[in-house]
């Protein structure tokens, strides 16, 4: 996910781009590849991205529960360890309940990647045959810590997917919220389709401003797999932005947007991605 490095380089990306000294600073600093992929949108595809988050944040937000969520282990509130950002506690219930028509004792249910801890709530709801792989050992103990004592508990596999690993899997419903970029999610995608069973339901989380013109690629990469879309949720998943980070958003907001600070002082602010719920083939 986008983190505050992230915007504080949208604000100096004009005059980063032509000072000798600070560009390359700026380019040497430890991002993730989501993060990168912002930094190398257009300004006027950057304008874009900003523009429609804070179109998302007009929403009203007051059914948007409190919970604990997984806390992600960044330095300083910017450099996050894994492209992490965990969603509200009602983009989670809305995820599970994306699986109401599925019957919880025999549907197979595979997660790659889950600081947002959805094995949690389908774990909650009855659903017997979850498997979570995440590269976060941290997380996957968390997500143990949460189930035990429950009436069904969850596999969970520490696995890395750029390396596309063979799980043993053939799962009905997978669901992935890959980094937001044409490498990342393809990496993604293409294990979820080799360990989805036919006709299974596959579920991507992704912000299609955030990977700007790799979209369209991303797109056809998922008609190649055999994918077929069955329906698009524009804003689906909110993700809380506090600390610095939020700070930070509010700046990217006047600055490129012209929103007066004023505006945003004392409102929540969101990260959002879109919800793309595909058939297998």
């Amino acid at each position: 996910m986008l983190n505050g490095q992230g915007v504080i380089r949208h604000l100096l990306g004009l005059y980063a781009s032509k000072d000798p000294i600070i560009g390359p600073l700026l380019r040497a600093l430890p991002v993730n590849a989501t993060t990168r992929q912002v930094l190398g949108l257009s300004r006027s595809e950057q304008t874009t991205y900003l523009q429609a988050l804070w179109r998302h944040n007009q929403k009203d937000r007051t059914d948007e529960a409190t919970g604990q969520l997984y806390q992600t282990k960044q330095l300083g509130g910017l450099f996050r360890r894994f492209n992490q950002l965990p969603c509200t506690i009602a983009t989670r219930v809305k995820r599970a309940s994306l699986f109401s028509g599925h019957d919880p004792k025999t549907s197979s249910v595979l997660i790659l990647g889950d600081d947002d801890m959805l094995t949690v709530e389908l774990c909650r709801r009855g659903f017997a045959q979850v498997t979570v792989a995440d590269c976060d050992t941290e997380l996957l103990a968390t997500i143990r810590r949460e189930t035990e004592g429950m009436s069904v508990v969850p596999t969970t596999l520490a696995a890395d997917f750029r390396q596309l690993p063979d799980l043993g899997i053939k799962a009905d419903i997978v669901v992935l919220d890959p980094p937001y970029t044409l490498d990342g999610a393809t990496s993604f995608l293409r294990l979820a389709v080799n360990l989805a069973s036919p006709g299974a339901s596959l579920v991507l989380m992704v912000n299609k401003e955030i990977m700007g013109p790799a979209f369209s690629d991303l797109s056809q990469v998922a008609r190649s797999l055999g994918l077929t879309l069955k329906a698009h949720h524009e804003g689906f998943n909110a993700y809380p932005i506090g600390g610095l980070s939020r700070l930070i958003m509010r700046l990217a907001w006047w600055h490129y947007m012209g929103v007066p600070l004023r505006l945003t002082r004392r409102r929540d602010v969101y990260f959002y991605s879109d919800c793309f719920e595909f058939t297998a083939p």
